[in-house]
């Protein structure tokens, strides 16, 4: 990776200019060390990230100085999907949250912003959405996708002019609003191509939780990948400022099982002894619901 990289100054979403930040962790990486690999997702982080910062107005915390986009684009693009064992799972939690709320709208057509390999599509369509689109920058997860998923997948990041107005009942992302250099933006396409009547879904982790205030910059959730962090505050007052009024926002669980958990703590050596260990005694397979660190959010486009 080029030393040369002219790194972006990002600002508080919500203070701007005015923000006041307090540093909680200096950046961790080299140019050198920025490889595909590294934002691969749900792999075993590396503790690299930028200098993270909280405003001391709002608190928010993201990411201070961050790679430009057309540099993130390459490095996605080329990303690998790690994590194929666990997608019958993850599309099972994330429906489990969404289902409640489908009542109150059509299953015409549905957006996710980051859909990997389409697997949660596969399940919106068996759920009966009559179409389910996609955008996603990996090249390789594209490539994982089944036909009829793969022809609605758009390659590349989710950006305006790609869909027009009030095209989708339902817009999903997935541990993917906290890896955007422009998460307001974003939120403002989303609010366009909603149906007045459709909803927003979106799944972030939670930068207050306890793993996170335990952990601190040794928790998964400070990363490279980030740029800006919410907690169920900061998260909601995105959606208020896009004109959505939110539905709910809370805690989900995540029903992975006992072997996951330990490799994401990222324990080194002993992470990887104990690992082997409940793999061997068949304890690494039971499935273990935990609320261990991500929120989500359920809201409506207020239309004019």
């Amino acid at each position: 990776m080029d030393e040369g990289i002219k790194y972006n100054t990002k600002r508080c979403l919500f203070c701007g200019e005015g923000e006041d930040a307090a540093e909680l962790y200096p950046r961790t990486f080299e140019p050198e060390d920025l490889t595909p690999e590294i934002f691969s997702a749900r792999r075993v982080t590396e503790h690299f990230h930028y200098k993270i910062v909280r405003c001391r107005h709002c608190g928010l915390v993201f990411s201070r100085e961050i790679l430009p986009d057309d540099v993130l684009a390459r490095l996605y693009s080329s990303s690998r999907v790690t994590f194929d064992e666990y997608t019958g799972i993850i599309r099972e939690d994330y429906w489990r949250h969404l289902s409640p709320f489908l009542n109150e709208i059509n299953k015409g057509s549905a957006l996710e912003i980051g859909c990997s390999s389409g697997f949660f599509l596969e399940k919106l369509l068996e759920e009966g959405f009559k179409n389910a689109y996609g955008c996603e920058p990996s090249i390789e997860a594209i490539g994982k996708a089944p036909p009829l998923i793969k022809k609605n997948i758009y390659s590349g990041f989710f950006k305006n002019g790609i869909y027009q107005k009030n095209s989708f009942d339902l817009v999903c992302s997935f541990q993917t609003l906290d890896h955007l250099s422009n998460p307001d933006e974003i939120i403002e396409i989303c609010h366009n191509i909603l149906r007045p009547n459709g909803i927003a879904y979106f799944i972030v982790h939670d930068v207050d939780s306890l793993q996170a205030r335990i952990l601190r910059d040794r928790s998964p959730i400070i990363d490279i990948e980030h740029i800006y962090l919410f907690n169920k505050k900061t998260l909601k007052k995105l959606f208020d400022r896009g004109k959505y009024k939110a539905i709910k926002v809370s805690d989900m669980k995540n029903s992975y099982p006992l072997s996951y958990w330990i490799k994401m703590l990222s324990l080194g050596g002993f992470g990887d002894t104990l690992k082997n260990v409940v793999e061997r005694t068949r304890i690494g397979s039971i499935s273990l619901p935990i609320a261990a660190g991500n929120i989500f959010i359920i809201a409506k486009p207020m239309k004019e």
